[in-house]
């Protein structure tokens, strides 16, 4: 499979990055507010655009200190993410806020960027009208050698963004196969960002004990093996996702939207359970949906390398909802990898039933 060019967005908190991100991709998928610090994973997407795919990455926005940040551990890693995104990057969308005009610490970003080396396309995000266009000039210290202004919020001149970042890029035939998705859902700190990071094969997703770390719905492209067998796997990670009169408006009930939104668009749903605390009225909600929408389910019942003797009479609930007991169940440890070449055949199994029931 031939590697598509990877183009990063990062700038400071506000200018409009999840914004822009959703408004390249055509849809909403990263969480959109005025809180400082809602984007905390890399949150990705392929597009095509004329027949020329590439991977849209959003990040967090730069910060240069923690202060005033309850979860100073999530930032600290959020910080790593945008690096490790820059990394990876082909080019670096450096998106400025238009209103507010260059900011001091736009310059640090700028300096930081110029050191890297790479492509930089410098986006003066929140010019809606054409008077943005007389400015770009004084734009023109930050050291970017392409710059356009958009609005990202009305789409004005985006398509000009789009024909700029892909104007090196190669054309591709698409190809037929359609990948299977997989969305891994579950109640919040049951491990579902540890499981999509071992099956991505590296920190993709932040990972703490903080619950509500994972906001937005995040997705990789992965390659599962068992065997002789592969498979072409697009995983969702989302957030966990609580009972209905726990989840506190604004952010987290958005990223509960996401979560809903994961499981209808997925072909596969792996819905974890902790071990410990056995399936909750949560978890059988999300079952039901899955099993609703006709999804193949897959009940994963992690963390038992927790349990005392590591035998399913350990864990509670196991039988309180017949109608999840019906499906596939494995049990494994997603920290200590445990059993994962087990969930990888079941996942197997069943991407071989969803393609034969898409072939009828």
């Amino acid at each position: 499979m031939q590697r598509l060019p990877v183009v990063a967005i990062v700038g400071r908190p506000n200018v409009g990055k999840s914004t822009l991100f959703n408004r390249l991709i055509g849809f909403r998928q990263a969480i959109v507010s005025k809180t400082p610090g809602t984007t905390r994973d890399r949150i990705f997407k392929e597009i095509v655009w004329n027949n020329k795919p590439f991977i849209l990455f959003d990040t967090a926005g730069f910060l240069n200190d923690f202060y005033g940040f309850e979860e100073d551990k999530i930032e600290r890693l959020a910080q790593k993410g945008i690096e490790s995104a820059i990394g990876e990057a082909d080019a670096v969308l450096f998106v400025i806020d238009a209103k507010t005009g260059i900011s001091p610490y736009d310059e640090e970003v700028a300096a930081l960027l110029r050191k890297i080396g790479k492509r930089i396309i410098l986006v003066v995000n929140k010019a809606d009208n054409q008077k943005h266009e007389y400015l770009l000039d004084d734009y023109a210290r930050l050291g970017a050698k392409e710059i356009i202004a958009v609005s990202a919020i009305s789409g004005r001149r985006t398509g000009d963004l789009l024909d700029l970042i892909t104007k090196d890029f190669k054309k591709v035939v698409a190809e037929k196969n359609k990948i299977i998705s997989m969305a891994i859902v579950g109640r919040p700190n049951v491990g579902k960002s540890t499981l999509f990071n071992t099956l991505a094969g590296e920190e993709r997703a932040i990972v703490t004990d903080i619950p509500g770390t994972t906001r937005d719905k995040n997705d990789v492209q992965i390659t599962i093996e068992s065997g002789d067998e592969k498979l072409a796997l697009r995983v969702l990670d989302t957030a966990g996702l609580r009972r209905r009169g726990k989840i506190e408006p604004g952010i987290e009930k958005f990223s509960a939207i996401r979560t809903i939104d994961s499981v209808i668009e997925s072909d596969l749903v792996v819905l974890l359970v902790d071990s410990k605390e056995g399936i909750t009225r949560g978890d059988a909600h999300l079952g039901q949906l899955a099993l609703e929408k006709k999804k193949q389910l897959i009940i994963v019942l992690n963390k038992i390398d927790l349990l005392d003797k590591r035998i399913k009479q350990e864990i509670p609930y196991l039988n309180r909802y017949p109608f999840l007991i019906k499906n596939k169940m494995v049990a494994i440890s997603a920290k200590n990898k445990e059993n994962i070449g087990l969930l990888k055949d079941e996942i197997l199994k069943s991407a071989s039933l969803i393609t034969e029931q898409s072939d009828t």
